[in-house]
């Protein structure tokens, strides 16, 4: 038998302990619907005790409070089944009917105790009312608690069985016990001790795991709807961007219309500052994309061995004609071993330095930019390398650097240079991804410092794919490149990049002959119809000057290859002829053939259809899918106004007309549209001999048209 004093004395301590507990988890856990109340539910069973104990010691007080305590048990069931309905979102019947029943008991237990006084029938009421709270905390945890909080719904069931066996093992085993033994035996005492001390421990310690839950729960359902929402967001940004892209690009194609159409010079700062606006849109779409795009590359680091010094040298061959555009002097200082060879993600890497120097390049108006690469620690398996980017820029203000990498925010001379503020804060963005961080160190008048701290494994040179000078063509030339058309000066230069070549730029004639002045090439590429001279003209006035390049091979960079242009470009000193469109492996023999005495190669390899798929796969490699999207977007939309404003301008300014034509045909060819371009290359030759062209413009047209079909059926397949 259990000492009913101790049982009563230490239930009264757990009460004390389960209230603190409950207190605690509603502190955690205030939002959730259901715990203030169970912060009560402890209390009320307190009460009910204290009042038994205060009563007990007056005159038929044990009656009073027996019959009161026994009332606020049953009330604290009901708040306990109330607070879990809440917690659970439970709303049924069955917890009216589960109402309804423990109020006829509490009247029936008064009933017994001083109507017709019956111990046994007041024992068996509470009884019942255990074993029927069991049964319905049984059905509420089992219908469902157990599908969402596994945990503890495990431990309320557990409780519920343990009450359900003790107190209905009382019911029958008691039902024959005289009145005035009930009080010592132990299947009395045993249901007083689980109620009032193992039960309670057991409701605190399952209402704290029920909360747990739920806020794992609540995060788990946070985090997919927030990956959700950034999967959407990706979505539609890539979306919208496709969709602006045709309307922005009709307005660019437009602009240019109407400003090579008009002849009022009122019209051309209008037609600018519409197209520099399209132009910085497409650009902002771009960085917008890039940045949104980071929040869906969560997948592993593509991680591979490369040498590091020439993949840098790589790097700044691509970068360093846009610093000679600006005379700014452009410089590697790489103080570690050549053979360096590390182990990393270099598309990430590649993408930072290229973000950091095209903000040198834009910023800086004179001077200099140096990448400064340095060994600041080593591990057997690993180096700790500093990549800087330096400027001799306007400099940026100290209060402006802790927000730089913030998306959408600009510098003081940012605002003034233009631009979407994005570019730093994709950068930051992925140095986190390669748990680094962007380093900003600036001085007004000065210039500025943009560095990160990196640690790469150690690669093995053996997983090196190691460079060689091929016999099949060459690496490693100072080259100039003398071409108007941006599509392509990119082309190219990216080829030439591949093979390590130094390119400088010029995009005219009298940029050439001025470059060619101050600097030894190795090799010249001229196009032959630049803005201000032809190619011809160009070398004939070269001869008339003294510069340094006399003996330098100049190749002809052209898509006109009719039978007298090539004799008149070979009568000229030209050694060698690049047919447009480019292609890497023409573009390297053309390169090769220049250094020796093999005589020129004048096939052009252009495939007579009206739509050449293999072009835009040359492409990929020198443009983004969005960039190559917006280039064919443009040129489709304004390829037939151009051709119509060729027509219109044949009687009034033959010059110009032929300037557009050769500017479409390139680009045509360049483009894949194979036939239209040839077209129209037949047509600039017959204009530039004097010849009659007026039926050739009406099959040009039907030409173009089937064409854009012809392009359309292979965007439509590719889908």
């Amino acid at each position: 038998m259990l000492d009913l004093n101790t049982v009563f004395y230490t239930s009264i301590s757990v009460t004390v302990l389960m209230s603190f507990l409950n207190f605690l988890t509603w502190r955690a856990n205030k939002s959730i619907p259901g715990t203030l109340l169970y912060v009560f539910y402890p209390v009320v069973i307190f009460v009910a005790l204290s009042c038994f104990f205060i009563l007990k010691s007056l005159p038929s007080g044990v009656s009073l409070g027996s019959g009161i305590c026994t009332s606020m048990l049953f009330i604290a069931s009901l708040l306990q089944a109330y607070a879990l309905c809440k917690f659970l979102d439970f709303k049924h019947i069955s917890f009216n009917i589960f109402i309804a029943v423990t109020t006829w008991l509490i009247i029936a237990f008064w009933w017994f105790l001083y109507g017709d006084v019956n111990l046994h029938n007041r024992i068996l009421i509470v009884d019942l009312h255990r074993i029927i709270e069991a049964l319905f905390l049984s059905y509420l945890f089992i219908k469902i608690g157990l599908n969402t909080y596994p945990n503890g719904s495990y431990i309320y069931l557990c409780n519920s069985a343990l009450l359900l066996a003790v107190f209905s093992l009382r019911a029958f085993l008691l039902f024959d016990v005289n009145s005035n033994e009930i009080t010592q035996n132990l299947f009395f005492s045993l249901p007083i001790f689980m109620a009032g001390i193992l039960s309670p421990m057991l409701i605190a310690t399952g209402i704290a795991v029920l909360c747990n839950e739920r806020r794992a729960l609540h995060l788990k359902n946070m985090t997919e709807k927030a990956q959700k929402d950034s999967e959407l967001r990706g979505l539609f940004l890539s979306t919208m961007s496709h969709e602006i892209r045709t309307p922005l690009n009709g307005i660019l194609g437009s602009a240019q219309l109407v400003m090579n159409q008009s002849n009022d010079p009122r019209d051309k700062p209008y037609c600018e500052a519409i197209i520099n606006s399209a132009e910085s849109l497409n650009l902002l779409i771009d960085k917008v994309l890039d940045y949104a795009s980071l929040d869906q590359s969560t997948g592993p680091l593509y991680e591979e061995d490369i040498e590091l010094k020439p993949w840098l040298e790589n790097l700044c061959l691509l970068l360093s004609p846009l610093a000679e555009q600006k005379n700014i002097k452009f410089e590697l200082n790489f103080n570690l071993p050549d053979q360096a060879c590390y182990y990393c993600d270099q598309q990430k890497i590649r993408q930072v330095l290229i973000n950091l120097v095209g903000n040198a390049i834009k910023f800086t108006d004179r001077g200099k930019i140096k990448i400064q690469v340095d060994l600041i620690g080593s591990t057997a398996l690993e180096h700790s390398l500093r990549f800087a980017v330096e400027d001799t820029g306007p400099g940026i203000e100290n209060d402006e650097i802790e927000y730089l990498t913030e998306p959408y925010v600009q510098s003081s001379a940012g605002k003034i240079k233009g631009g979407t503020g994005l570019g730093l804060a994709i950068s930051s963005r992925i140095l986190d991804k390669l748990k680094s961080q962007l380093n900003i160190s600036s001085e007004l008048g000065k210039g500025s410092i943009f560095s990160f701290d990196i640690t790469l494994g150690l690669g093995e040179l053996s997983l090196v794919e190691q460079r060689h000078q091929s016999s099949e063509y060459l690496t490693g030339l100072n080259i100039l490149l003398v071409e108007d058309l941006p599509l392509n000066q990119k082309i190219a230069i990216e080829f030439m990049a591949m093979d390590e070549h130094k390119v400088k730029l010029a995009d005219n004639g009298q940029s050439a002959i001025d470059m060619m002045q101050k600097h030894q090439f190795d090799l010249v590429l001229l196009d032959m119809n630049l803005p201000d001279f032809n190619g011809p003209e160009v070398l004939k006035k070269l001869k008339l000057l003294k510069h340094k390049n006399q003996r330098t091979p100049i190749l002809a960079f052209t898509a006109s290859l009719s039978p007298d242009e090539i004799k008149e470009y070979l009568s000229l000193g030209i050694k060698d002829i690049v047919g447009k469109p480019i292609k890497l492996e023409k573009l390297r023999q053309a390169l090769l053939n220049s250094q020796n005495t093999q005589a020129p190669s004048l096939v052009t390899e252009l495939t007579p259809v009206l739509y050449d798929e293999t072009a835009a796969k040359t492409l990929e490699n020198s443009f983004t899918e969005d960039e190559l999207s917006s280039i064919y977007n443009e040129f489709v939309l304004s390829a037939r106004s151009k051709l119509n404003r060729c027509q219109e301008l044949l009687n009034t300014d033959t010059e110009q007309s032929i300037k557009i034509i050769h500017r479409q045909a390139s680009t045509a060819l360049q483009l894949g549209f194979n036939l239209y371009g040839m077209a129209l290359k037949k047509v600039e030759r017959k204009l530039l001999d004097k010849k009659p062209t007026e039926t050739e413009f009406e099959h040009i047209s039907e030409l173009w048209q089937e064409s854009l079909v012809g392009y359309l059926a292979y965007v439509k397949g590719s889908l």
